[in-house]
Formats: structure tokens, sequence, C-alpha cells
């Protein structure tokens, strides 16, 4: 099976525009940066048979890891659990260790435990909690098959915080040791056309490397960003990889009278 993840996340507020899906992206940097791929990254609103049909259409592509984000909290439009259980065939259960770390959350503020705040501890069976060491709502970690499905709150910190404790080991074991290294350069006096063939040939003279270019514009000025990642088993074979095809794209960019030099995003 191909060591493919993929990201579903959830919540209205996504799909109508009063925020942006940080999450997916920073799932998708921290994947990427252990040489993994993210297949895709699904938006769902808050709905239990959208959220249900969105992690079976993901569980059919049999990726090693789904990781969902939001619908974990007391209110009644947080259904990532009970959809989880419904897409899998599960019922729910009152899990003890989650219950306690509910619990825990809200001795330390001096508060008890209240049937909305119960709710957060209802998984789908054979579901393992994962500790929020930020805020209430438990995560969890359930298999299927050969995958793996995660859930995590959709509160951006908490979601971090869980994500570096839960789930990258995960990643570090489905990596089982990928080096990746990455580069970005501007090129100045090209446009996209004129570099296109030099793309391809460079990319099948260097497999394992990916080579993509983004028009832009400043002040009527048009330049290139040129975006280089390699991944390779060892550190020395993926940084050879990259240099010799950035050696390859230099001597053409050159060839045809621009310029080509490094660039860090700030």
């Amino acid at each position: 099976m191909e060591k493919a993840i993929e990201v579903i996340n959830t919540g209205n507020e996504l799909l109508d525009g009063r925020i942006l899906n940080t999450n997916g992206q920073w799932i998708a940097r921290m994947c990427a940066s252990k040489g993994l791929v993210v297949r895709r990254i699904t938006i769902v609103g808050d709905r239990l048979d959208d959220i249900a049909s969105a992690l079976k259409e993901a569980l059919s592509r049999r990726p090693a890891l789904i990781v969902i984000t939001g619908g974990l909290g007391p209110t009644p439009d947080d259904l990532t659990a009970r959809a989880v259980a419904e897409a899998l065939d599960r019922p729910l259960e009152l899990n003890d260790k989650a219950l306690e770390m509910v619990r825990d959350f809200f001795r330390h503020l001096g508060q008890g435990i209240t049937p909305a705040r119960e709710k957060m501890a209802w998984l789908p069976v054979g579901s393992r909690p994962l500790e929020n060491p930020v805020g209430a709502a438990p995560g969890f970690l359930i298999q299927h098959g050969g995958t793996i499905i995660v859930a995590l709150p959709g509160v951006p910190e908490e979601m971090k915080a869980m994500f570096k404790k839960h789930v990258e080991p995960i990643l570090d074991e489905l990596a089982g040791g990928l080096n990746r290294y990455e580069a970005r350069f501007l090129i100045y006096g090209l446009r996209e056309s004129d570099l296109a063939p030099a793309l391809e040939e460079v990319a099948r003279a260097n497999p394992g490397v990916y080579i993509k270019t983004h028009p832009r514009s400043e002040e009527g000025r048009f330049y290139l960003e040129l975006f280089v990642a390699s991944v390779a088993s060892s550190a020395s074979e993926a940084r050879e990889k990259m240099s010799k095809a950035i050696m390859a794209l230099w001597e053409y960019v050159s060839s045809l009278g621009g310029s080509m030099m490094p660039y860090t995003p700030e």
C-alpha cells in the first residue's frame, strides 16, 4: 500500500469563507517535510452524512493515514466521532480514559462534568483516546484495515500541539528514513512557456525531483518563482538529486539570457 496521506478538515466556517483552512496547509507542510505525500485535502461542513461520506471515500483509496480535524467539542454540531463511527459501522461508547481526560481538564478549573462535556468522551468502539495538552476535547486514533485514522480538534493551537505529540511519530514511522530537501529561486527574463521544455526534460532526467514554476508580477515586472524538491532514502542522495536538477535548470535559463537567483520566502 502506498504511504499516502489524506486530510479531512471539517467546519461550516471553512466553507462560507469566514476562516482560511490553515489546518490543512500546516498538516500538508508537516507531512511534506518528512518526504510523505498528501494526496487529498477535503473540506466538509458540520453535517454528519458529509463527514461520514468523506471518510468512506478516503478509505476507498486506501491511504496509510487519514487526519481529520474539527468536530470534537461539546456542541450539537460537533459530529466527527459519530461520523467516524457511522463510516466504520461501529457504535459509540463512553470511553473511560477519554472521560478521565475531560474530567481532569475541568477539575483544574474547579469545575465538574456536565452532559455536554461528557459528550466529548463518546468515541467509536476500538478508539484510543489522545491527550489534548492545550484544551478539553480529547482526540482519538482508530485503525481500519491498513489505514490509521486520527481525529484532532479544529482549534489550530490544540491541533498543532496534538499533531506534534501523537501524529508526528506516526509520520516518522511511515517515512522510514526518507530525506527531503527543497529550494526556491526567482527567474527573470523568461516566461513560463520559455522554461516549459526544460522542466519536462530535467524532471525526466531526475526521477524523485519535483519541479514547479509559479508566474509572478510586481510593479509591472514579470518573473517566475521556481520550486524544487527532492526525496530520497539518504540525505546525500537527496542533495545530489536536487543539485543536479538545479544546475541543469540554471544552465538552461542562462542559455536563453535569463537570470536565476536563490529565494527565501518571508
